[in-house]
């Protein structure tokens, strides 16, 4: 018969955590309202001009597209602390300088960059336009000995370089702005260079072993241990995964000290609880929820997935460290896809492959920085780490050039759940398969995510999907395994919107004249998917914007009227320009005529870029009639009238625009001259995508939801 002690224990441990739990929300709660009371008074009394301050940076550099951003501290003419704001000028500046500068101030906006920033604390953001005094910050032996060990790496040398030191110092300026940050990214590899728990984790294991083998005493290895995380911490800038990691350390030696046993969940949760309370924005910092969330799933689940996969047939050596490592994607997959919206494949092997090549660089460039500081000459032992740092990025890039080795994902809404929700049932269940179920649960998952990629990569349905990019063009012909991209939107949208289409590769992108928001989007689209061609209009191609230069995978091959591209069942006739043209105005846009004819239905759309009423009069002859036009210069005043509309004579209009732009599109004249043709409207900026598709031997468009 079972005894009922243990359902009663079960009981008590429940009551006990809502107890807590409870205690915790109504001061967090007060502690929270409190915080950001604080920052709105800030925000109400930092107003005027921005020279009225000064501005002392207390935040490492990160470059940008519109200049080098970091945070500082305002000061107003009487030394008082004003708030905390993010400066943008053209030059990185030290921790610890004080500047004085002509500028504006900026409120932060309703984004999700500006909400970010102001759950950092950061009220305004206040862009330079000229900086007229720097002084450099009093002494501060911790600020000044980082400096020391930054110059002794010399980050500026490499990339190599750079990778030292933002593993050892916590320094990722100089690595931000090198291919071998983007590389990592891609791998699944970026935690590794950030100063996190795995870092403290590593040097309280060498250091700890290292006393024990002298025979130091226990209390004095842990007090040791507990200084030396605490001093690592302050040395590396102070993240707050590292603080997180230190409080973690410190509890456990203090615990361990005391006769007690270390419990690793009981410490997470009294660090984050003290976050809350005391700093509750930091909790919105997303390094601080990867590693709180990959700790807290390592110590929940890391040793049953290790079970599991030396049940499957994995040796120890490689189901342990594989096991930490898929358990940390599992965690933190929900909270950085829809952040970047990308998922690393290879993530797994990456971290078998160069998790052990960091560590040795870790400690090797730790323990030979410091004879470089106090003894320049020996900077040249430096090249040891950066042999490991070589080898470390010469390994993720290998893993990185694997086909499909990091994917674009559109990660929204309760989707975003499921691994949460798998978590609470294995903590519920802990089923214990046997191994044949093991194997047929991978082979069937292995075997669902092939169909899925083998139906989008190859069996597509053809559609003409105007997609939702914003203020910006970007449409998508596709059919089966073909894909033409008309358009690369002005900014990351694109690749998001392709993303949610599920395109991994692109036989042709046609851009179709140099406006930005035409092109802007194309870095993005490059780097995401394989791009196979770049089109544009003939005499174009010698006006390649100068970003675009080192990024183009080939030479742009230039289309004149007449020219016809097939994509599956579409043919795509280039109608305009009839003439060689430079491409930078509207009126040089290539023009497409598209056409479907297939069982399941025939239809003909217009792609007209930027061109308008003028250009559109000289070509309607040529197009006939159309069933979808998408209108010229996202559906300005002049984009389209009546005698165009009689020429082509189309029974659906859609135009692309994005949610309060400033330009007014679509003008109201361009909408009101299609219902008076008796044609149906459309815009992105609405409805999201627009899939136009055959249907019942005609077409139908429909709208997804999506808009920006």
């Amino acid at each position: 018969m079972l005894s009922a002690a243990p359902f009663a224990r079960r009981a008590d441990y429940a009551r006990a955590a809502l107890f807590w739990a409870g205690i915790l929300c109504i001061a967090s709660s007060l502690s929270s309202a409190i915080w950001i009371q604080g920052l709105q008074r800030d925000g109400a009394s930092f107003a005027g001009s921005a020279s009225r301050y000064r501005y002392e940076v207390c935040s490492d550099a990160s470059h940008g597209a519109f200049g080098v951003s970091f945070t500082a501290e305002a000061y107003d003419d009487e030394g008082r602390r004003a708030c905390r704001v993010r400066v943008t000028a053209q030059e990185a500046f030290a921790a610890g300088d004080v500047l004085s500068l002509v500028g504006r101030i900026e409120p932060l906006d309703d984004s999700e960059w500006g909400r970010s920033r102001f759950m950092r604390g950061e009220i305004a953001t206040v862009r330079a336009v000229r900086v007229t005094d720097v002084v450099s910050g009093g002494f501060d032996p911790v600020r000044a000995l980082r400096q020391a060990a930054v110059d002794a790496i010399d980050p500026a040398r490499s990339a190599a370089r750079a990778l030292v030191a933002g593993t050892v110092c916590g320094s990722v300026t100089d690595l931000n702005q090198t291919d071998a940050s983007d590389v990592f990214s891609a791998t699944g590899l970026s935690h590794l260079v950030a100063v996190s728990g795995s870092h403290l984790a590593l040097i309280s294991a060498f250091v700890s072993k290292l006393l024990d083998r002298i025979g130091c005493s226990r209390t004095a290895r842990f007090a040791v241990v507990g200084a030396l995380s605490v001093a690592y911490v302050l040395f590396t800038g102070c993240a707050p995964s590292a603080v997180r990691s230190a409080i973690m350390v410190c509890l456990a030696m203090t615990a361990q000290g005391a006769g007690r046993r270390g419990h690793g969940i009981s410490a997470l949760a009294l660090a984050v609880c003290g976050f809350v309370l005391m700093c509750p924005g930091v909790v919105f910092d997303l390094g601080f929820q990867l590693s709180a969330m990959s700790v807290l799933f390592i110590s929940l689940f890391g040793t049953y997935v290790a079970h599991l996969l030396r049940r499957a047939g994995l040796p120890r050596a490689l189901s342990d460290p594989l096991s930490l490592t898929l358990v940390a994607q599992w965690a933190t997959l929900p909270l950085t896809l829809p952040v970047f919206g990308e998922l690393s494949l290879v993530a797994p092997a990456a971290n078998l492959v160069v998790g052990p090549l960091m560590s040795a660089l870790l400690v090797c460039g730790l323990a030979l920085v410091w004879p470089c500081i106090a003894f320049p000459p020996l900077c040249a032992l430096m090249a040891m780490p950066e042999a490991l740092a070589n080898i470390s990025i010469f390994a993720a890039e290998l893993l990185a050039s694997v086909p499909f080795a990091s994917v674009r994902v559109s990660a929204e809404g309760p989707m975003m759940a499921i691994p949460y929700v798998v978590a609470g049932a294995v903590y519920v269940r802990w089923p214990d398969p046997k191994r044949w179920q093991l194997l047929f649960s991978a082979s069937l998952t292995v075997g669902s995510c092939g169909c899925w990629l083998a139906y989008w990569q190859v069996f597509a349905p053809p559609a003409i999907t105007v997609l939702d990019v914003g203020q910006a063009d970007s449409i998508l012909v596709r059919d089966g395994s073909q894909t033409l991209l008309v358009d690369a939107g002005v900014d990351e949208a694109a690749a998001e919107a392709l993303a949610r289409n599920h395109v991994l590769q692109l036989d042709a992108v046609l851009i179709t004249h140099w406006d930005r928001d035409h092109w802007g989007g194309l870095p993005d689209v490059l780097a995401t998917v394989e791009v196979d061609r770049i089109l544009v209009a003939r005499g174009a191609a010698a006006r390649v914007p100068s970003e675009l230069l080192d990024l183009l995978p080939c030479a742009c091959t230039e289309l004149s009227a007449g020219d016809s591209i097939s994509v599956g069942g579409y043919t795509c006739d280039v109608v305009w320009p009839r003439e060689e043209v430079a491409g930078e105005e509207n009126a040089d846009s290539v023009v497409l005529d598209v056409s479907y004819a297939g069982p399941a239905g025939s239809y003909s759309m217009l792609l007209t870029g930027d061109t308008e009423v003028d250009q559109e009069l000289a070509y309607a002859d040529a197009v006939g009639t159309v069933d979808i036009l998408k209108l010229g210069h996202h559906g300005s005043a002049s984009s389209v009238d009546g005698e165009v509309l009689a020429l082509l004579d189309p029974s659906v209009a859609v135009a692309s625009a994005g949610k309060d732009n400033a330009y007014g599109h679509p003008d109201s004249a361009c909408v009101q001259a299609v219902e008076r043709h008796g044609a149906a409207f459309a815009c992105t900026k609405d409805a999201g995508d627009l899939v136009v598709e055959p249907h019942d031997g005609g077409f139908r468009v429909r709208a997804r939801g999506t808009s920006r």
